[in-house]
């Protein structure tokens, strides 16, 4: 499948937002400074820079190799978790709410039905993942589907005013998934991609372990091009929040990752649209070994460090008061202010340097 070319980095827009900061006392914003220049330069803007409509989108898929023993949540739990956050309640809504972040669930692939829920339908390319250490998780044709569905997600809610977009993923066993392709992107064995995901015992964790190595082997007999990738070992969640994040940069729309799911999207959706990490933004550092791996692929550096494993885009939510926060300082400063400073004063200082 194939997206079209990702905008270039708006330079001009960066040096007028760098030129703007500098009406603000040396050192206000810290690491948050260069997000608000990273924030005009994506979006080709220098005024104004902060975020007005932040939209979150969680694809909600099963996984079949969820019920073999390999999560701490019975397989069934997905329906549930999207049932939830789509009704606004529970701690993700609660969290949105708090942070100003408007939500849509999408079910790309969950077993039950959910017609009768708020968890938008109209998007789904099939029904839920294979056993990925057996048989490939999607079709070709389905996994098609599900990147096209991502894209077209991002483009609804980009044509629907959103200026930042969070993606997420909520499925029971994606971790695992999620581990195979990390060792095909990184070349991590796959005892090293695994991880405990959402807190699994040591009996799990070598069944898992032992799942990721044989649907890694898989992927290894059938290509490492993106799409191939997907189609063998990822699943419908996966593949269409790589869809997502990818027209999300080429609508010049800056996207918030913060877990390994979301940042392997990133790195995925780099591949097939190049350029489209220059739209990420890595809200927050995981605790998982692997993230370190993917942010070198990316060569991002996260905004925090509040190392959350658990809840769907809760570290990017987080994220975002502190980010609308120091745009909207950015935005208010007045470049052409007299900034009185003493001849001694200089702009920047290595703080741990004498």
């Amino acid at each position: 499948m194939e997206f079209a070319s990702v905008p270039p980095v708006d330079t001009a827009a960066v040096a007028l937002v760098e030129n703007r900061r500098r009406a603000l006392p040396a050192g206000l914003l810290g690491t948050l400074g260069p997000v608000v220049d990273r924030l005009a330069g994506i979006r080709g803007s220098a005024h104004p820079v902060a975020p007005t409509r932040v939209r979150l989108v969680v694809f909600a898929a099963d996984h079949a190799i969820a019920r073999r023993g390999v999560s701490a949540w019975p397989d069934e739990d997905t329906a549930r978790r999207a049932t939830e956050i789509a009704s606004t309640s529970g701690t993700v809504a609660r969290l949105a709410a708090l942070a100003g972040v408007g939500i849509r669930v999408v079910d790309v692939g969950v077993g039950a039905d959910l017609s009768a829920t708020a968890v938008d339908l109209a998007h789904r390319p099939g029904g839920p993942a294979g056993p990925i250490d057996m048989q490939d998780a999607m079709t070709a044709e389905v996994t098609t589907a599900a990147l096209a569905a991502g894209r077209d997600l991002a483009d609804a809610e980009v044509d629907a005013g959103a200026d930042m977009l969070i993606g997420a993923v909520c499925g029971v066993g994606v971790s695992t998934p999620t581990a195979v392709l990390v060792s095909a992107v990184t070349g991590m064995e796959p005892v090293d991609a695994t991880t405990r995901g959402s807190g699994i015992d040591d009996a799990a964790w070598i069944r898992k372990v032992a799942i990721v190595r044989d649907a890694r082997y898989r992927t290894t007999l059938a290509g490492t091009d993106v799409v191939t990738l997907l189609r063998t070992a990822g699943g419908p969640d996966l593949a269409a929040l790589t869809g997502f994040v990818a027209q999300a940069a080429v609508r010049r729309t800056p996207v918030l990752v913060d877990d390994v799911p979301s940042t392997l999207a990133a790195v995925l959706a780099h591949r097939l649209a190049p350029g489209a990490d220059g739209a990420v933004i890595v809200a927050s550092q995981a605790p998982e070994r692997t993230h370190n791996r993917l942010l070198e692929l990316l060569g991002l550096e996260p905004l925090l460090a509040l190392s959350i494993s658990d809840g769907p885009a809760t570290a990017a939510m987080l994220a975002v008061p502190l980010i609308r926060a120091a745009a909207t300082l950015v935005d208010d400063a007045d470049p052409a202010a007299p900034v009185v400073r003493s001849p001694s004063a200089i702009n920047s200082w290595d703080s741990g340097l004498l």
